[in-house]
This record gives structure tokens, C-alpha cells and sequence, in this order.
């Protein structure tokens, strides 16, 4: 797909700053509408205000996925699939960890990065009070990123 402004500026709106913002402030909202399997969320809320802008919506319902796993300590994660950025700052994925009783929230992107040949992305969080933190490049498997969130979480949590 060829870069769109609108767009760009949209997706950027969405991933770094309302989702991690509703996030904490509705934190039960945010997940019941996430577990909710009966639904594409994401899909939908991005087809919302992406048509909001006057744009055609160029993305499909199989290009949004989430997938949820669970930390030995009780706490749960929930990673999701976005479209491929186009530009950069633009997220390839978010993700979501939680404590069942919400004590402890985090927010975690996977950043495309910059072109050199080829995107590359790294990982971020961005804290309850907008706050942006680079972790470093990371591995493109749900399974690398999943590590690598997994020992930020519990360096944090212990």
C-alpha cells in the first residue's frame, strides 16, 4: 500500500496515544473488549476512524489478531496482531499485560523502526503517564517478542 498521510496520522493517533491511554484509565473496559472473541476489536475501531478521515479503509479483518497468554505469577497477556506499518513509528503489534485484580497495567508496541533495505522494529512501552520507552530492537515472532516482554515484566514485577 502506498503511504497516505491521513491514514499514517490516524494509525500513529491510535497505537501511541489512545489505546495506551484508555488503557489506564478503563482498564476492565479495555479487556472484556479485548477477550471478547466474539469480535474483531481492532478491526473495527481502525475502520472506524480510518473512514473517519474521508479514507478508504485499505486493511482486512485477517490483517487484526489477538492472541492472550498467561505469566506463571497469575498475570495475563494479550498480543495483538496490527496491519503491516507502512512508515515508520507505525506498530506492528500491541500488547497488553494485566494483574487479575489490575494492581499492576503495561503497555507494550512493536515499532517499525526505519528503512534501510528493509523495516526494522523494536520494542516499546509507554507508561500510564504517556511516557515513551525504547527496550531495543526485537525479534518479529510472537514468541521472541513475548521473551523479551516477559523479562521486562517480571523485572518489574519482582
Amino acid at each position: 500500500m502506498a503511504f497516505n498521510r491521513n491514514i499514517y496520522n490516524t494509525r500513529y493517533e491510535i497505537e501511541q496515544k489512545s489505546l495506551p491511554q484508555r488503557f489506564y484509565e478503563t482498564p476492565k473496559d479495555v479487556i472484556a473488549s479485548v477477550l471478547d472473541s466474539g469480535t474483531n476489536t481492532f478491526y473495527k475501531l481502525f475502520k472506524v476512524l480510518i473512514e473517519r478521515t474521508g479514507e478508504a479503509f485499505p486493511y482486512k479483518e485477517s490483517d487484526f489478531s489477538t492472541k492472550c497468554f498467561k505469566f506463571n505469577d497469575g498475570a495475563f497477556g494479550c498480543f495483538v496482531t496490527l496491519p503491516k506499518p507502512e512508515s515508520v513509528m507505525l506498530c506492528a503489534h500491541v500488547i497488553y499485560i494485566f494483574t487479575p485484580d489490575l494492581s499492576k497495567l503495561m503497555f507494550f508496541t512493536v515499532e517499525s523502526d526505519e528503512f534501510i533495505g528493509r523495516m526494522n522494529y523494536k520494542l516499546c512501552s509507554i507508561t500510564k503517564d504517556g511516557k515513551h520507552i525504547v527496550h531495543g530492537g526485537c525479534p518479529m515472532t510472537a514468541s521472541g517478542i513475548i521473551g523479551m516482554v516477559t523479562e521486562i515484566y517480571q523485572g518489574q514485577a519482582s
